[in-house]
């Protein structure tokens, strides 16, 4: 077990073997993350708390830095989604409102007192609060989910190609996000709220049926979390689908957590749908981009391409 000395000695190490840029090109980042949000009038202080945590992260040393890689992607996600403020109604192509709306009644509409309906509409008509715990809790668990089978994959199996987990993660978000500017589309409760016409695109994100969940804890957790959605037509994939599912497919390759992983799955595309967040074409949408992106970085590593394929 090393002593403080010998860790001290161990970080000084490190330092002095660093060059200027790796040393400071992270505090230029950091400062150039913050001037953006402060010069679109967007910073808040958790923004401060998100560059801190990097940095403290980075400069812990070499002992911190595997943790540290895990967590990367993540973090860029997380960055990269919040800004989306600043660009997605610029660049993104005209909202579709009534084309999901109309492929989801004719490949799954369901018959309700002799009207067809969406899947998620039908929901809505049968709620019931032990639904609406369990469905709230799988979506605000998907993440740290999806971060434990990671990291134990990681850490603990230490399985053969388990440091593409969080990359395939990274990957799947970014060609979510590119896709809803290129499709961006309109969730079911935005239609229950505004109707099949045209977009408006002044419509304020909601938290839809996870507010029941809230309601019933008497928290707001939900409304907190979707009153900072940055995009509210980034409805089609879903990506609360497609990263559960990525992270199915990665627990059938490692033979690991199999079963909790596909229920988890299972049960998040039904919460998606249950809560009103999505169709369930969205949710197919995400399964396809969360195999397109696996299978496109396990094809690359076993090709032997990049870093990946050295652990």
């Amino acid at each position: 077990m090393l002593t403080g000395s010998a860790i001290r000695r161990e970080w000084t190490d490190w330092w002095q073997g660093m060059g200027a840029l790796a040393r400071w090109l992270p505090v230029v980042g950091a400062l150039a993350f913050l001037g953006l949000h402060l010069s679109q009038g967007g910073l808040r202080l958790d923004h401060g708390w998100l560059v801190g945590s990097v940095l403290t992260g980075y400069y812990a040393g070499p002992r911190a830095r595997p943790w540290f890689l895990f967590l990367l992607p993540l973090i860029i996600v997380g960055a990269v989604y919040d800004a989306q403020r600043y660009w997605a109604e610029a660049v993104r192509a005209s909202v579709r409102v009534a084309e999901p709306h109309a492929w989801e009644l004719r490949w799954f509409g369901l018959n309700d007192g002799g009207s067809l309906v969406t899947p998620a509409a039908w929901w809505q008509t049968r709620t019931n609060a032990g639904l609406d715990l369990v469905c709230g809790a799988a979506y605000l668990l998907f993440i740290p989910v999806f971060l434990f089978g990671a990291g134990w994959w990681r850490f603990k199996l230490k399985a053969p190609g388990s440091e593409r987990v969080m990359w395939a993660l990274l990957g799947l978000n970014l060609a979510g996000y590119a896709v809803y500017l290129i499709y961006p589309a309109a969730p079911p409760w935005y239609v229950d709220r505004y109707g099949l016409g045209p977009a408006v695109l002044t419509a304020l994100p909601e938290a839809a049926g996870a507010a029941r969940f809230d309601a019933l804890l008497g928290v707001h957790w939900f409304a907190d979390y979707y009153g900072r959605n940055a995009n509210v037509f980034g409805a089609i994939p879903s990506l609360h689908v497609g990263q559960t599912f990525l992270l199915a497919v990665y627990a059938w390759q490692f033979r690991s957590n199999r079963v909790f992983t596909t229920t988890f799955w299972l049960l998040v595309f039904f919460a998606s749908v249950y809560l009103n967040h999505h169709y369930v074409i969205d949710g197919l949408a995400g399964m396809i981009l969360a195999l397109g992106v696996w299978g496109g970085l396990e094809g690359w590593a076993r090709r032997g391409a990049g870093a990946f394929n050295r652990g």
